[in-house]
């Protein structure tokens, strides 16, 4: 697939791209929510010097079962529609997000191909592809109102309508009493908030009893029948309150993307054509930025394999 770059930030969609390419649609999962990961080689040719960066989306647990939870959220939904499989459309089975909220906006490069000119004359030139329909997963849900409110009596709409962003916070533009209308929802960070982090049992004021008691612990003490169980006790405890070694907030680093491949382009030369090397895209979905000119810089990708992500990590 080949595409010239704009000076900037670009966004690349390669299971639209393939679709493109291979006439055939492309689910970025599998028919049960696996979402898949894309073995991409990178080759670039420029005309002036600049620096190439790439960052795609984390191969995390939390990404991973992210795609899952709203594959079947989604499935629910349509469920409690009374929207049957076939209703839902021939290419409408999967979900298809976006990668970001600025990705969403901005939209993503198409690829190209030689123009071949029907005529004996004029020279064959490079041109966007045309492609077909891809549509990115829109979803619905009602206000989630507290038990003694009424939707008659707030100002917001009865139903909630929102697309989807692998990354990023969720987006709200109304929110009434607490209760916010969703213009977008990050994937992640939905995750995240709806798994509630759980916290480790160091607070013992507020939990008493959840935490081991290292030196009277009978339990403990009696698996070892040694001089040393007050110290297992102790160090049994240490771990009980260690809290994880990830970032645990909402919010945090799991929503963001992660640096991938990086390179320094020439004008001119054998720094000016050169294999980038070959990174791992999740979702199909990744940013690409450029610091040379617009369209002085062309970039080629090749699919060479489509794995699950989970069977990657």
């Amino acid at each position: 697939m080949h595409y010239s770059l704009e000076n900037g930030d670009n966004y690349i969609n390669i299971a639209r791209d393939l679709s493109f390419y291979n006439s055939k649609n492309e689910e970025i999962t599998s028919r049960d929510g696996h979402v898949k990961g894309y073995i991409v080689d990178i080759r670039a040719y420029s005309t002036s010097a600049g620096a190439i960066f790439t960052a795609t989306i984390p191969n995390s647990w939390r990404m991973r079962n992210s795609f899952r939870r709203f594959h079947f959220a989604r499935d629910l939904m349509f469920d409690k529609a009374g929207i049957t499989k076939k209703e839902r459309g021939k290419y409408g089975q999967t979900i298809r997000p976006h990668f970001s909220p600025k990705s969403k906006a901005d939209g993503y490069l198409d690829p190209q191909v030689l123009d071949i000119k029907n005529d004996a004359t004029t020279s064959p030139a490079f041109r966007s592809m045309t492609g077909g329909e891809w549509t990115y997963s829109t979803l619905a849900s009602s206000p989630t109102l507290q038990d003694n409110m009424l939707i008659k009596d707030i100002d917001l709409p009865a139903v909630d309508e929102w697309d989807l962003t692998v990354l990023g916070e969720s987006r709200s533009d109304d929110e009434t009493d607490g209760i916010k209308v969703w213009t977008s929802v990050g994937m992640i960070h939905a995750y995240n908030c709806d798994r509630q982090e759980a916290m480790p049992d160091s607070d013992t004021a507020n939990y008493p009893g959840s935490a081991i008691r290292a030196s009277n612990n009978p339990l403990s003490s009696l698996m070892t029948q040694t001089l040393t169980s007050g110290e297992i006790g102790e160090i049994a405890k240490d771990q009980e309150q260690e809290e994880p070694p990830y970032d645990i907030v909402q919010n945090g680093d799991s929503i963001d993307a992660v640096f991938n491949l990086n390179a320094y382009m020439a004008s001119s030369g054998e720094a000016a054509t050169r294999r980038l090397g070959q990174i791992f895209v999740p979702a199909g979905l990744f940013y690409l930025n450029w610091t040379g000119s617009k369209n002085t810089c062309l970039l080629d990708l090749e699919v060479t394999g489509v794995v699950l992500c989970k069977d990657f990590a």
